[in-house]
């Protein structure tokens, strides 16, 4: 039958798509928007935020018209079987573990989630065009933070096999894609339960030549050491854009958080991070409202993002999830308050970004060109992540997919202008 995906969350959930994707294609099922008998909607179920996107995402496709509706991913993990009496519009469930049966599946009802986890997804379909694409070098997480639902949803840390990934990666740039993401949910914890480590894989996939680069996401501050860091400045094909989610920064906070880190550790590795690299993009994300901070701890905070001038943030509201630790926690924060938090550091943050951006006017920087809007193409500089940070808006000629030498001629709050060179 021919069927559509829809994918939603985090670009891991998109790598599963892809893979799903593949697998229906072997089975002799077609993929297209138009006139498809089905609708996959592969869900993220990370926070509340999440879960209700995903159930009116699944509403607004069962009420679209006559398409057999399938809900996948990380929803079905974490509600198992009760999705099945909540949301009557959908007719088939399927957990991760069953995505690769998911051809045979296609034309059946009901709930199919076979135990296991889903750690290899290559081959797969790609559906993000050149020269983006990610590769996802492990499944789930032994971190175990408090406030997090990951670890019930996905398990334990499964990192893959760095052949594996070796064979992945050549796959990706044979077939033109030369700006590759690296994710995982804490990509420094990459090998931990095989022996491997992050810089021994890098070393291995930098043993391929070619025009490429490559970016790392998700990098918890407390994998970092000295060595990955003069790693990553004497490797030019690294973008030199590191995402270091922090989550908080007073010690109170992130011992309740269960982070692993204190402040002096953040400290110490942000210092370490700019000595080493002064003209690296740093982004990070924060959480405020967790339960038991007070003004003080978010005063410190808002210090804190003021002293480190991250060139990018995002803040999260607290999210209290059934299941995770800090949901019995006492004090919760009102809503109001969270609110009025998370306000104040985005203020903070939008004069902090429009400061760092400044800087790089009247340089030379690879621009990759994304699109058309209106009359003017545009694309993100390479130290801008794809969809999470700003965009550029590009003057000159050039065609999609291109990565180009261009010059930044004005800033603005989040995003840049730039001429082609």
């Amino acid at each position: 039958m021919k069927f559509n995906i829809v994918s939603l969350g985090c670009p891991k959930n998109l790598v599963e798509s892809e893979y799903l994707a593949n697998v229906l294609e072997k089975g002799g099922h077609t993929l297209s928007e138009e006139g498809s008998e089905a609708v996959i909607v592969n869900t993220c179920a990370f926070i509340s935020d999440a879960i209700r996107e995903s159930i009116e995402t699944i509403l607004q496709e069962a009420a679209a018209g006559n398409k057999k509706v399938i809900v996948a991913g990380c929803l079905v993990e974490r509600y198992e079987e009760k999705l099945r009496d909540l949301l009557p519009e959908a007719v088939l469930f399927l957990g991760r573990n069953a995505y690769p049966e998911a051809d045979v599946l296609m034309n059946e009802v009901g709930y199919y989630k076979p135990e296991g986890t889903l750690s290899e997804t290559f081959p797969r379909k790609l559906l993000t065009t050149p020269p983006l694409a990610y590769l996802k070098i492990q499944e789930g997480c032994d971190n175990r933070c408090a406030y997090c639902t990951i670890p019930s949803i996905r398990g334990g840390l499964t990192s893959r096999a760095i052949a594996d990934i070796q064979e992945e990666f050549q796959w990706l740039l044979r077939h033109g894609f030369r700006e590759i993401n690296i994710i995982g949910q804490d990509i420094t914890a990459y090998g931990k339960d095989s022996g491997a480590t992050l810089e021994e894989l890098l070393q291995a996939l930098f043993r391929t030549r070619g025009d490429y680069y490559v970016r790392l996401m998700y990098l918890h501050p407390k994998g970092f050491n000295q060595g990955l860091i003069e790693f990553i400045k004497n490797e030019a094909r690294i973008i030199p854009y590191l995402d270091i989610p922090i989550q908080h920064s007073e010690d109170t906070i992130l011992r309740a958080m269960g982070r692993g880190h204190t402040k002096d550790d953040l400290e110490k590795l942000l210092g370490a991070v700019r000595d080493t690299m002064p003209d690296v993009t740093l982004r990070t994300s924060l959480i405020v409202g967790f339960p038991g901070e007070t003004e003080d701890d978010f005063d410190h905070l808002c210090a804190f993002v003021n002293k480190w001038e991250f060139d990018m943030l995002g803040v999260f509201m607290y999210s209290r999830e059934e299941g995770t630790p800090a949901y019995r926690m006492k004090p919760q924060i009102r809503k109001g308050i969270k609110q009025k938090r998370y306000n104040k550091i985005m203020e903070i943050q939008k004069d902090i970004s429009k400061k760092r951006l400044k800087r790089l006017q009247g340089r030379t920087i690879k621009v990759i060109v994304e699109g058309k809007e209106d009359t003017s193409m545009v694309g993100r500089i390479l130290t801008q992540a794809p969809d999470i940070d700003g965009i550029a808006f590009i003057k000159g000629d050039c065609a999609v997919g291109e990565i180009r030498d261009a010059k930044i001629v004005k800033t603005l709050d989040y995003d840049v202008i730039v001429e082609i060179q």
